[in-house]
């Protein structure tokens, strides 16, 4: 018998909040038993959802068919591609397509990690659980993502001042010059 060696998959089953407690012949997903010349799930199913809550591009698209391509925020879709049949020529199809594919390229649907993923997006990871992600249309994106750079509190900013720097800067000069020059 063959020992192989230990799969990003397995030590990401180990931690997942979403993953049954590991058991000899069930399924790594579902804890179901599972069937003879499987190894890790009893179906297709159980591996499906195992990447569609843990690879980031197949989580992406889960995430927008489960909010049926609709903004979460605000409501707005996709604009439609024309159909052919819709216009009577060549030439008022084509320019309906112009239209269509520049107002695709402003009017998309982005996913969000509620929780921010930092980075994680080429990596199995559990921040790519579907209760993790929401649809978003660009302009509600970018109002989320800005709120969560909301600037320090001014309490925050004194005591980073006061923190000696790694980098060998004089801390204390850069208050020093935002100053105004005092009388004597």
């Amino acid at each position: 018998m063959k020992i192989s060696a230990p799969v990003k998959r397995d030590a990401l089953l180990a931690v997942c909040s979403l993953a049954p407690p590991a058991r000899p012949d069930s399924c790594a997903w579902c804890g179901a038993a599972r069937p003879p010349l499987r190894r890790t799930w009893c179906s297709d199913r159980c591996g499906d959802a195992f990447w569609a809550n843990h690879w980031w591009s197949v989580a992406r698209t889960a995430a927008k068919r489960r909010d049926r391509y609709r903004c979460r925020q605000c409501g707005a879709r996709n604009p439609k591609r024309p159909a052919e049949a819709a216009y009577t020529t060549r030439a008022a199809y084509l320019a309906a397509m112009r239209v269509w594919r520049a107002a695709k390229k402003v009017a998309r649907l982005e996913v969000n990690h509620i929780d921010p993923c930092l980075g994680k997006h080429g990596q199995l990871s559990c921040a790519h659980h579907l209760v993790n992600l929401e649809t978003l249309c660009a302009r509600c994106h970018k109002l989320h993502t800005a709120a969560l750079r909301t600037p320090p509190s001014p309490a925050a900013e004194r005591v980073a001042s006061k923190s000696p720097s790694s980098h060998g800067s004089r801390p204390n000069a850069t208050r020093a010059a935002a100053r105004p020059a005092q009388r004597v």
